[in-house]
């Protein structure tokens, strides 16, 4: 399956993953900087009140099922075909499950509002569910130019329908006809630009196969989501829709640069890495150069993110999201280890430890649950830096138990990331001081921009000589 990806395979199939990835985000961020300014955080915190629940439920739906075809090599007809009217009928069962659960959810809240939004935000479920198997077979063959065109189009048409609606005062049903239009207009498309159709074939065989393994996924899959999704449902329940609105938007501005960059390379780094799982040289290689390159790139994103944080939040959407700029400083430093856990789950899910990864993401969801009752009493910055506490700690677990499984233990990771952690350090500091002088938000948002570029520029050629000439191989190969 995987015989014709070669070095320059993976990096036109990172190019691809970024470019679909990026430039969908790039709309998504407009749209969401002129609906921000239109709509109220109250808005935004109803629709994510419900994030919990359509989280969990997109995740029962896949079933762990698309990341299993992905890592069997010589996957067939009938696994694809059975996945694909599993998760169809799961999709359909869940929906079903959140539509009567509305009401009991709505109370829960006590915002009677909750009801009709679930209900129809909910349909996102069934259409989600008819593209696991498609976007599973395209990732892959490392297609990702195929999965950018219906990706793309789906941003197109939510944004104007979203901007659309928000103009005509539709309030947080602007935010649901947005999503529900994307999922939407990104099935047609997917469905008409690629070939592959279900047979009607069900194979207990493949079945029991691909979710032996895919159970695992799907376990580890729906602890992180309820961690992650409890701090949602918590901030909504204890704080207020105001509040919460403030945290998810500050989320999703700081996720653009961390959680996004990570997923493009390990789209396309994951089915080569699928390749080397018997070849423990090669695939310690691999992810030792991960880690310098997500580090190198990150952490002068995040650390700067944070430094800029409330110039940039009030020169994009405006004074109403002032504590969103609070939230978002604290929020960049966890988000700095997304990509350092990220890869050492990856690693479990690689070489088949599939009983390790539920361990350790259970222990991690336990810490995080347990910081999260800690610092719940001290108000949501406290909140905030809980979920750094818990990266780190949860790091030097997953960098112990996932990465001696390859001779790459949390020493040798430390090593890896430590020169770029520093460096990005000392740019964020000087970033910082020079902005803090100057007077109007844009003025400090451009200025700090270029002061920090030239500063990680100047000083990643002179101390980390290795890492830039990695980054040099790396383009040269893409030519």
């Amino acid at each position: 399956m995987y015989d014709h990806i070669s070095g320059k395979g993976i990096i036109n199939g990172i190019s691809w993953s970024a470019f679909e990835r990026f430039s969908v985000q790039g709309i998504q961020f407009v749209v969401f900087v002129l609906m921000a300014r239109i709509l109220m955080p109250t808005d935004y915190g109803l629709v994510s009140m419900l994030a919990f629940f359509i989280v969990i439920a997109q995740l029962i739906a896949e079933g762990g099922l698309s990341q299993a075809i992905i890592r069997k090599l010589d996957h067939t007809e009938d696994d694809c075909s059975t996945a694909f009217f599993v998760n169809v009928a799961i999709g359909i069962g869940s929906y079903l499950v959140l539509f009567l659960m509305a009401p009991v959810i709505a109370r829960f809240y006590e915002e009677p509002e909750l009801t009709c939004l679930l209900r129809v935000l909910a349909l996102c479920i069934i259409i989600q569910s008819t593209l696991v198997v498609h976007r599973a077979i395209l990732t892959s063959c490392l297609d990702f130019k195929t999965q950018a065109k219906s990706t793309l189009v789906g941003a197109l048409v939510s944004g104007i329908t979203g901007l659309l609606m928000a103009y005509n005062g539709c309030g947080a049903w602007s935010i649901v006809g947005l999503q529900i239009t994307n999922q939407v207009a990104t099935a047609i498309t997917l469905w008409i630009v690629t070939d592959w159709r279900p047979r009607m074939r069900f194979s207990t065989r493949s079945f029991r196969n691909l979710f032996g393994f895919g159970s695992k996924l799907l376990a580890c899959n729906v602890l992180d989501s309820i961690y992650q999704s409890l701090y949602t449902l918590t901030i909504g329940k204890v704080f207020s829709a105001y509040a919460l609105g403030c945290y998810c938007n500050a989320r999703q501005l700081g996720s653009i640069s961390s959680e996004n960059l990570s997923r493009v390379v390990q789209r396309a780094t994951y089915p080569l890495f699928c390749n080397f799982q018997n070849d423990l040289q090669r695939l310690q290689n691999g992810v030792r150069n991960y880690l310098r390159l997500a580090t190198f790139f990150i952490s002068p994103l995040m650390i700067g993110l944070a430094a800029i944080a409330e110039p940039l939040t009030l020169a994009l959407i405006g004074q109403q999201w002032l504590y969103t700029a609070h939230l978002l400083r604290l929020l960049c430093f966890s988000f700095m280890f997304f990509p350092l856990n990220s890869i050492n789950y990856m690693i479990l899910e690689i070489k088949g430890y599939g009983s390790t990864y539920l361990r350790l993401q259970t222990f991690n969801v336990i810490c995080g649950l347990v910081l999260l009752v800690a610092m719940l009493q001290f108000g949501l910055s406290a909140v905030c830096c809980g979920l750094f506490a818990n990266s780190v700690i949860s790091f030097a677990v997953n960098a112990h138990f996932a990465g001696s499984r390859i001779g790459l233990g949390i020493i040798n990771q430390i090593k890896a990331i430590l020169p770029s952690l520093a460096i990005a350090a000392i740019t964020g500091i000087v970033v910082y001081g020079v902005q803090s002088i100057l007077v109007g938000n844009w003025l400090r948002v451009l200025v700090g921009i270029l002061v920090g570029l030239l500063s990680y520029i100047g000083l990643s050629v002179v101390f980390l000589t290795g890492t830039c000439e990695l980054v040099a191989d790396l383009l040269r190969n893409k030519k």
